[in-house]
């Protein structure tokens, strides 16, 4: 009979979490080869079986295509506009507006926080501070926002962007909707409606009941 501590710890691997750290170990690299992608998933499957995480509910990995491939080619675009941003600064001498952005984000998951604050992390100029997983939220340090009005406010919507750019790639219908999306991979698909957002939590209440008078039984 497995102890109380190998019950309450999970030592199989999140395919999510690999594809996620692979991911994260190819950019880091900066090099896509059969090597490097082997490289990465190897250390991926030896880092979640060698730090086993708390037990929590299973889900079915998704992959949306289209909307993966929009997740990679607009973060790539990103890190090369945000570098070529340093060394203007650099090269013009201007002095860099810094500021520390708090954003909550919108995902119920530790999991997409988490890839939430590794893909902001990794855009040069973005360093994620902090992460408050109890509320969802990321403290970013931006290294120069810019001069306009508005620029904290854009700053602060990049982020949400990349995250529902994570959502949209990964998440599954349900998990977007409680992010307060319309479930699919376009970006296009927008957002719930109040009164939509109000029906799926009432969905959400009656299946948690559902499920407490079955547990009861």
């Amino acid at each position: 009979m497995p102890s109380t501590t190998s019950q309450l710890w999970d030592r199989s691997a999140s395919p999510l979490t690999i594809v996620l750290l692979t991911f994260m170990w190819v950019l880091l690299w900066g090099d896509l080869s059969w090597g490097n992608l082997l490289a990465g998933f190897l250390l991926a499957v030896a880092v979640t079986w060698a730090l086993p995480v708390p037990r929590g509910p299973r889900r079915r990995l998704i992959i949306r295509p289209i909307a993966f491939a929009r997740l990679v080619g607009l973060f790539i675009w990103d890190v090369i506009v945000a570098a070529f941003q340093i060394v203007t600064v650099i090269l013009t001498g201007r002095t860099p507006r810094e500021a520390i952005i708090r954003v909550p984000t919108r995902a119920h998951s530790d999991g997409f926080l988490t890839a939430t604050a590794g893909f902001t992390a990794l855009v040069p100029g973005s360093i994620v501070i902090d992460a408050h997983r109890l509320t969802g939220t990321l403290y970013v340090h931006v290294f120069d926002v810019g001069d306009a009005p508005d620029a904290l406010e854009e700053a602060h919507e990049r982020v949400l962007i990349q995250e529902e750019r994570i959502l949209r790639a990964l998440a599954s219908a349900e998990e977007l909707m409680d992010a307060g999306f319309r479930p699919g991979g376009s970006m296009k698909a927008g957002r719930l409606t109040v009164q939509e957002m109000a029906e799926h939590r009432e969905r959400v209440l009656a299946k948690r009941r559902l499920h407490r008078k079955e547990d009861a039984r």
